[in-house]
């Protein structure tokens, strides 16, 4: 009997609501159909790198810094800023959270392995600031993120390309060639991946992508990355 008298009521609920279609509803009309038109935002930044950068670490009202540690790399290593306005390059941008992420173990904040600091160790523990690192290292890391060739969603597919980056060969042991590889995922959200190949130790989505500014591409990631096979 219970279930009957539910089932009555879900139907006079459902007859009031087909009689209320194209009527008001406490004085305010249903809403209509209507034609929708998708639109696409322009991945175009009209700026080079370096001056997008530079926009979102100090120079941006002081709110928008989330370059702010990848900046202080940049001064820190001494490394050529005029490599951030060449051309027909794909720059990898480190979100804040890349070089420093900590989660809390038994209420402490840790610093975690899948950050710069928590990776690259310093006398057994994670680094605290840049200057806890050889110069040398942090350039050869930055220049590991500046590709050759401007790699997009225009020309990546599901399958790797395999492209070189401006560090130094034989810089890296594990990575002689100084390669990286980026794709795009074959899914619903068409991720793209970097160093997402067969036997890698880890990839890296990118974080935002498509970002295209005057010379070439910018993918920014919020986890370190690296090439290591198993």
């Amino acid at each position: 009997m219970k279930k009957i008298k539910q089932a009555s009521i879900w139907l006079v609920f459902a007859g009031l609501l087909i009689s209320m279609a194209g009527c008001n509803v406490a004085g305010l009309k249903l809403q209509e159909n209507a034609d929708y038109h998708p639109y696409v935002l322009d991945p175009h930044i009209d700026k080079t790198t370096w001056q997008y950068i530079k926009d979102r670490s100090y120079n941006f009202a002081g709110k928008d810094t989330i370059f702010k540690l990848m900046r202080q790399a940049i001064e820190y290593s001494g490394i050529d800023t005029n490599l951030y306005i060449k051309t027909n390059c794909t720059f990898i941008l480190l979100h804040n959270d890349a070089i420093y992420r900590t989660t809390l173990v038994n209420k402490v904040p840790t610093i975690t392995a899948d950050c710069y600091w928590g990776k690259y160790l310093v006398n057994g523990v994670p680094g605290k600031k840049w200057s806890d690192y050889p110069k040398e290292q942090v350039k050869n890391y930055l220049l590991y993120l500046i590709v050759q060739g401007a790699y997009s969603f225009n020309n990546l597919t599901p399958g790797n390309v395999i492209a070189t980056t401006l560090q130094p060969l034989n810089y890296d042991p594990l990575n002689p060639t100084s390669v990286i590889t980026l794709r795009v995922n074959d899914d619903q959200n068409f991720t793209m991946r970097l160093n997402d190949f067969s036997n890698s130790v880890g990839y890296v989505s990118v974080r935002t992508s498509n970002i295209l500014p005057v010379n070439g591409a910018i993918q920014v990631i919020d986890r370190v990355l690296f090439y290591q096979t198993k």
